[in-house]
């Protein structure tokens, strides 16, 4: 098993405890795509080299810091559960990854992943269930729609007919799977909980269904949307978006008038502009004047007989925790800019994290950039 840090080489790496953070397992049929499902979004992978990414032979775990801290197991296709090293119950979320091309092996495909969702469920009831039918662009929008239906459906069928009672040695003492009832309030928990989304690495689908993943691991989703809510209102947007920079995954919206397409034309806004981030990194590297003239400060204090106190009371504030705002420059450039699309559309980003501090969520310091996107009308 090999792990990776998917932190750009310009950020700060900082280790965060393995306990702290969101595991997300990632399984599917051969050549399904799970691999870039994952690479093209957290490793900013072009998409362009999917076709030449090879078989996974062994579990990858790459760790990604945002607004969640995530821990993404990437997995090869003759995977079973019991090759897992960690215990079933502490991963958060599966990710089921199935190619819609392969209708000759949907119910294999399905049949497998159902296995592992009752499983996960016995193991903990908690766990969410995400399915990425993957690889949508390959079909026409009518297949694609009669694809989409038919692989819930049978997803479906297969939760109402599994043989929960083949799973008995994994269920806990207070759960009778010989029980009609226990296995009915199963089976009507189980199907809700799945999560479809359809995807394409060529396309913003993808990073729609990780941003569901995300959420659905945000205990602070609801404060969040609120936040987005009340800001749209003050300022007169039609809509406000919170995004994860590196990934371009939404983290959170105001929900309101939301469409795909609007979705799709913020995000690739955001990735057009992104190609332009270097600029203001290199302005926020340059000393400012009132720097300077600190520094000159500096200088003459330390010639000061009393700088022995001083760096006394130096170090008794180090010993303070300090957050990432402490050491936040208010003059230092931001990046900002808006685009008029229409004569009453406007686009407009406000970077509002540092891009090379550390936020702290609780305990976790993670590196995360996060940017907000407004249309105005």
């Amino acid at each position: 098993m090999s792990r990776s840090n998917s932190n750009t080489e310009d950020q700060p790496k900082h280790q965060v405890d393995d306990t702290l953070r969101q595991k997300v397992l990632v399984l599917g049929w051969r050549k399904a795509g799970k691999t870039s499902c994952i690479k093209t979004v957290f490793q900013q992978v072009p998409a362009v080299e999917v076709p030449h990414f090879g078989v996974t032979q062994k579990i990858e775990q790459i760790d990604y810091n945002s607004i969640v801290p995530l821990q993404i197991w990437d997995t090869p296709s003759n995977f079973e559960i019991d090759q897992l090293e960690v215990p079933l119950s502490t991963f958060s979320t599966i990710v089921y990854v199935l190619d819609m091309q392969q209708d000759d092996s949907y119910h294999d495909s399905i049949r497998k992943f159902v296995h592992i969702m009752v499983r996960a469920y016995l193991a903990n009831p908690e766990i969410r269930f995400h399915m990425f039918i993957h690889k949508a662009e390959m079909l026409s929008e009518d297949y694609r729609g009669e694809n989409y239906a038919e692989i819930q459906r049978t997803t479906a069928e297969e939760i109402e007919d599994f043989r929960y009672g083949d799973l008995r040695a994994y269920a806990p003492s207070n759960l009778d799977l010989d029980d009609p009832q226990t296995i009915g309030m199963i089976i009507n928990q189980l199907i809700p909980e799945v999560v479809y989304s359809m995807t394409s690495a060529h396309d913003v689908s993808l990073r729609a269904a990780w941003s569901k993943v995300i959420q659905g691991s945000m205990e602070m989703l609801s404060a969040v949307e609120a936040l987005l809510l009340d800001f749209s209102t003050h300022s007169s947007t039609d809509n406000t978006f919170l995004f994860d920079m590196n990934s371009r995954v939404i983290l959170a919206t105001d929900n309101r008038h939301r469409t795909d397409e609007l979705t799709e034309q913020v995000t690739e806004y955001l990735s057009s502009f992104l190609q332009f981030q270097s600029l203001y990194k290199a302005i926020s590297q340059r000393p400012s004047a009132d720097e300077e003239d600190e520094d000159d400060d500096d200088d003459d204090e330390e010639k000061e007989p009393d700088g022995e106190e001083d760096e006394e009371d130096e170090e008794e504030e180090d010993d303070e925790p300090k957050g990432w705002w402490d050491d936040e420059d208010p003059d230092a450039p931001w990046m900002t800019q808006s685009t008029r699309l229409l004569p009453s559309t406007t686009l407009a980003m406000w970077q509002f994290t540092p891009i090379k501090k550390i936020s702290r969520v609780g305990s976790v310091a993670a590196d995360r950039d996060m940017a907000s996107t407004e249309r105005y009308n």
